[in-house]
């Protein structure tokens, strides 16, 4: 993981640079500062993670600078939505994201050997629970969104927003086998 992590890290700057570029010069000024922001949040998230891995470990900030290349980059910029299952994806890779941020919040407030030691059942709950949570907080926000600014996240209506909050569970049925057993070591 170490080995990958300033290849990836520096390869997702230079996309983004790349992109800034291109989109200058295509003059789409929206999606320059979609880039903007998306390069300044992965700067952030690096930051975060040499300064405090025990906050945002290494597996944490890679799924998150990736999820927000694949999601702002390649989603908004590049209309990768418009493929099918494309938003699938990501909603499910965001039951994989925050089922790891849970068990990170868990390994920030106990020391490993206390990890180890704690119910699996209490760990599953939980990391299920947290998973769930933002998943359906996530969909509230993107329902208020669309009725007060007037945004089409769910343009598929209430099928869109189940089927959204089954792909997150998805994601979190897939990680807390693997949370589990990290939590063993």
């Amino acid at each position: 993981m170490n080995k990958l992590l300033k290849p990836i890290t520096i390869l997702l700057y230079i996309v983004y640079v790349f992109c800034a570029i291109f989109f200058i010069m295509n003059r789409e000024f929206g999606s320059v500062g979609l880039v903007a922001i998306s390069l300044i949040g992965t700067f952030i998230l690096r930051f975060l993670n040499k300064h405090n891995e025990r906050l945002l470990g290494k597996e944490l900030y890679l799924v998150l600078a990736l999820f927000i290349m694949f999601s702002s980059l390649l989603g908004t910029c590049f209309n990768f939505y418009d493929i099918n299952y494309y938003d699938d994806f990501l909603h499910l890779w965001s039951g994989v994201i925050s089922s790891i941020v849970a068990f990170s919040m868990i390994r920030y407030f106990y020391i490993q050997k206390d990890i180890s030691k704690m119910s699996k059942i209490f760990l599953v709950i939980f990391v299920f629970m947290f998973s769930m949570g933002v998943a359906s907080l996530w969909e509230i926000g993107e329902f208020l969104m669309d009725t007060f600014i007037g945004t089409t996240t769910q343009a598929g209506g209430l099928e869109d927003t189940m089927i959204d909050m089954v792909d997150a569970l998805i994601g979190t049925i897939i990680t807390i086998p693997f949370i589990v057993k990290k939590s063993n070591a």
